[in-house]
């Protein structure tokens, strides 16, 4: 049943397609913003406590536009993070609360659907990232030696990305956008070392519930359009402005 579906659907597309001008554009696109390590044994023992911190992404996409409003884009960024947490130790007599860092880097690879309509978009598809680049700073003590930091952290996490914007500024050719783009990652950021001590609250428990690492980032994307497949002139993409 499900291959005759398939099969179907193709050839709407191949139909549309026909009628329609597909062509490919590539872009640059960076953002601003933050990450957040979701643990629900932080919330319930409340031993240490959240400290947004900022991150950034940087890459390109490269697209398939396959009918007018319809696309299909994969992204390569990199993006930095960091996760702060303060607590107070035992023993601790200062006034001040000791404050906890995890800092990491992501390569993150997405494959997105994008519906673009009357100047606006949204998207959304699967989202694929390694981390490299583990650093760990603690102001109330090492709870990771003899542990490296990254060895704390999950090779690579494989999660959800959506965002929506619109159409700033652009030519028939070029264009450029501004938009929020969430992503959440369903994987446990957690390494099997990580969670046998506990990442990221490092505090022995009888549990160790597993660390979804959720971002938001406002993201400005630069695209130009190249390889026609049938003559641009039959249509236009909205866009809120038009130079």
């Amino acid at each position: 049943m499900k291959k005759p579906l398939l099969l179907t659907f193709v050839l709407m597309l191949a139909a549309a397609s026909a009628y329609a001008q597909p062509w490919f554009d590539i872009g640059l696109k960076g953002g601003i913003g933050t990450s957040f390590m979701y643990n629900s044994q932080i919330f319930e023992d409340q031993v240490i406590v959240h400290k947004f911190k900022p991150g950034y992404t940087f890459g390109g996409k490269i697209g398939f536009n396959f009918i007018q409003e319809h696309q299909l884009t994969f992204d390569l960024m990199l993006s930095h993070m960091t996760q702060g947490y303060t607590y107070r130790p035992e023993g601790w007599s200062s006034t001040r609360d000791a404050e906890r860092e995890f800092r990491f880097n992501g390569l993150d690879l997405l494959l997105m659907y994008r519906a673009n309509r009357n100047g606006t978009y949204f998207e959304i598809g699967p989202q694929w990232t390694t981390y490299s680049k583990v650093k760990y700073q603690d102001t109330g003590g090492d709870y990771v030696s003899p542990l490296k930091p990254d060895q704390l952290i999950a090779k690579n996490n494989l999660g959800l990305a959506l965002g929506f914007g619109g159409y700033i500024v652009g030519t028939d050719n070029f264009g450029v956008t501004s938009g929020l783009r969430f992503n959440y990652m369903f994987s446990d950021l957690a390494s099997t070392e990580g969670r046998d001590v506990n990442f990221p609250v490092l505090k022995p428990s009888a549990k160790s519930d597993p660390t979804h690492n959720i971002g938001i980032f406002f993201v400005i994307e630069m695209n130009f359009d190249f390889g026609y497949l049938v003559s641009p002139t039959c249509g236009q993409r909205g866009k809120l402005f038009v130079l």
